[in-house]
């Protein structure tokens, strides 16, 4: 577990070499962000337990959540250069500037848009099936930040997190300790909203 600008990380690895961020940046054809770079000097990928929320071109507002990738020349899955060429094999798919930087839990995407002198953090959002009752258009991108930075700060823990996490959380001493540090940190204020619905689930630990 790792702390980074006020957020609480899981899964984060040993630092990105300098090497490692160069060979990348020559195979996007883009210098990273200084931000970017920090972050995957520090962390290096990370499960991150936190949303944003993404505003549709018809006002419709969608709560997503992305962990991060790292960057682990010669790994498969989750690490930026093996991403960066699954992508590159899609149709359309830009030559330069465009880096995977991210995935939800299903098919939609984080990015980092380093074209034309931009550093937005972005979101492609996968289309809903007809199942699921809502959004049913095909895929949108959505600009998130302006900055690798502002996507970290805009990220909260919602309402809907909150309740899911206390409700189905493991319970044991060390995860009620840990539960406790990421809500009090990440949404300060919850506990007078959500007392009851804790000690109900963790009456050894009432708050």
């Amino acid at each position: 577990m790792t702390e980074y600008r006020g957020l609480i990380l899981e899964r984060t690895r040993a630092g990105a070499t300098d090497l490692a961020i160069t060979q990348l940046e020559a195979s996007l054809g883009a210098r990273l962000p200084e931000d970017y770079r920090q972050f995957l000097k520090t962390c290096n990928g990370a499960c991150v337990e936190y949303d944003v929320i993404a505003t549709l071109a018809n006002g419709d507002k969608e709560l997503l959540s992305f962990s991060l990738y790292g960057l682990e020349p010669g790994a498969k899955y989750e690490s930026n250069p093996f991403e960066l060429e699954q992508l590159r094999a899609e149709p359309g798919f830009p030559a330069t500037g465009l880096l995977p930087i991210g995935r939800d839990g299903g098919a939609s995407l984080l990015l980092l848009d380093l074209r034309e002198g931009r550093q937005d953090v972005a979101a492609m959002v996968a289309g809903l099936p007809a199942w699921t009752g809502r959004r049913q258009q095909g895929d949108e991108y959505v600009v998130l930040a302006s900055s690798f930075t502002g996507y970290l700060d805009s990220l909260h823990l919602s309402h809907e997190r909150i309740e899911e996490h206390i409700n189905h959380f493991i319970i044991s001493p060390d995860t009620v300790e840990a539960t406790l540090e990421w809500l009090d940190k990440g949404s300060p204020g919850w506990r007078e909203r959500y007392r009851a619905q804790w000690n109900a689930r963790v009456a050894d630990r009432s708050i």
